[in-house]
């Protein structure tokens, strides 16, 4: 607790040295036409890889067959409507009339090609979709046919990286060239490490927007977005630090905005034999000594929602779990039944200290602050932890080879509304996307079954075993549950928080005189 304490005084006092050096103003960026959004990603729209495409999904340059709504279903987007003709086989009726931004026309051809291209560009994304092969029927019916039953093939086709690309996105020799698409803005310009400009397609089949440009402004410092907000450089800031968007809302000159939002930041458990967690009982008491409570109450100021769950309570259509619980005697119990004892408050196993070696990235916002309260924790538990702060590539490559004990992460299970989305990928042994060496041959099958079962109380059972499974195996250790903080000028209005976490909805803002 004392060293949370010093963690929280040490942001507090971050944020008041920011609102002493900013002059708040109420201008705007530019004009009403425009929307400058300071971002902590780089746009990279030349990149299809880059964040598996969310760009193109967060300013509406694509559109994907299927959308999510505000409440987390399922609502037509470039298909109107979708059946299921058994286990294995879906028809999406496209909608009509539907232009790209080169004047190319939608047709069930063209969507089956981009689907395809995806699948061929995106390792990950074969065994997302299960796709087995397509058919356009005619110009508006496409029939898709899964490798198993799945089905939750209409809530992943809600994913960004479903979003359907013109024929005019590819290269003759099938590689990525630019993002060309249906949706409510079109790409205008990039300048590398600086901005990305979209600007408004008249022709789209929507309502059309009120804002003729928006330009995403690259500004990594999470503190120096804020500046530029008060500064009138900038419009609306997205994940500004907690301790910043707490002072905003109390000086009232900007609309601060926070809502539940798919993701989970989590800890990856190495359970190779190299780590000493690949020990389950020290695994499990890792799981049993962090208060995720003190994480969101201390380091994050209340922006965020404690992580005793898989997925997150504040979000509805997801399988009910038995909350995860801070129990340190039964921590001592699990971690004397490996071997260890405490000596002068450390534990100890042969004469020597258990050392776990963390990594994780500082690229996300609350990133920083939920590690340093992870090694506070750990170590007034008597559990010495070191911490490396990687870029994103770096911490994958050191899970690839196996040169860590705990990566802490960020993912965003709920994001699709199905879930499917995280646990076949990351937890399934076929995929093990979390690069930690873990596999069960139990929750593979209540995976693979899960995906098979329509909604309702069985496929929930389903799932919720298949949970009780990760909770005992502890090949990750939930964190902290999201929230989307965002922080705008007074006069933006019509912006709201999309629960999926990636998807700004730009095409319903406007500013007030």
């Amino acid at each position: 607790m004392k060293l949370l304490k010093t963690l929280r005084a040490g942001l507090v006092a971050g944020a008041l040295a920011t609102a002493a050096v900013v002059s708040p103003a109420s201008a705007q960026a530019v004009d009403n036409q425009t929307l400058v959004v300071g971002t902590m990603w780089e746009a990279l729209p030349y990149k299809m890889t880059a964040r598996r495409g969310r760009l193109f999904n967060e300013v509406e340059i694509l559109d994907t067959l299927v959308k999510l709504d505000y409440d987390m279903s399922l609502k037509p987007g470039l298909a109107t409507d979708w059946t299921q003709e058994s286990p294995t086989e879906w028809v999406f009726t496209l909608r009509e009339g539907v232009v790209f931004h080169d004047g190319e026309k939608l047709t069930a051809e063209v969507v089956k090609n981009s689907l395809a291209h995806v699948m061929e560009l995106l390792p990950y994304a074969s065994g997302l979709l299960a796709i087995d092969r397509m058919e356009a029927i005619d110009e508006i019916h496409l029939r898709i046919v899964t490798k198993v039953p799945f089905y939750g093939l209409p809530n992943q086709l809600t994913d960004a990286f479903t979003g359907i690309y013109a024929p005019s996105s590819f290269g003759p020799d099938g590689a990525f060239v630019k993002p060309v698409g249906t949706g409510p803005y079109m790409l205008k310009d990039y300048v590398e490490k600086s901005h990305t400009d979209v600007e408004r397609f008249d022709e789209y089949w929507g309502e059309k927007p009120a804002i003729r440009t928006i330009r995403l402004r690259y500004i990594p410092d999470h503190n120096v977005r804020v500046i530029a907000l008060e500064a009138g450089e900038i419009d609306l800031v997205d994940n500004p630090p907690p301790a910043e968007a707490k002072r905003l809302e109390a000086e009232g000159k900007q609309a601060v905005y926070r809502a539940p939002a798919a993701g989970l930041y989590y800890m990856v458990m190495n359970t190779r034999d190299n780590s000493p967690l690949s020990d389950v009982r020290v695994r499990r008491a890792v799981d049993r000594l962090i208060d995720r409570s003190l994480i969101t109450d201390f380091a994050l100021d209340g922006a965020g929602y404690p992580g005793e769950t898989f997925f997150s309570p504040e979000l509805g259509g997801f399988p009910e779990e038995k909350p995860r619980e801070v129990d340190p005697e039964a921590a001592a119990a699990l971690l004397e039944q490996a071997g260890y004892s405490k000596t002068d408050g450390q534990w100890r196993k042969d004469g020597k200290p258990l050392v776990l070696d963390l990594v994780s990235y500082a690229s996300r916002t609350e990133m920083p602050a939920i590690t340093e309260a992870v090694v506070a924790l750990l170590a007034e538990a008597g559990i010495q932890a070191t911490l490396n702060m990687e870029t994103w590539g770096a911490l994958v490559d050191r899970t690839k080879q196996s040169k860590f004990d705990g990566a802490i992460v960020f993912w965003t299970p709920e994001m699709t509304g199905h879930p499917d989305l995280h646990l076949m990928p990351h937890l399934h042994s076929s995929s093990n996307l979390d690069y930690n060496g873990y596999g069960n041959p139990a929750l593979d099958a209540l995976l693979e079954k899960g995906r098979s079962l329509p909604e309702g109380d069985a496929r929930d059972a389903t799932y919720s075993q298949a949970l009780e499974i990760i909770v005992e195996d502890v090949p990750i250790v939930p964190l902290v549950h999201k929230m989307y903080l965002a922080a705008a000028n007074k006069r933006l209005q019509g912006y709201r928080i999309h629960p999926s976490g990636f998807f700004y909805d730009f095409k319903n803002v406007h500013w007030t005189d």
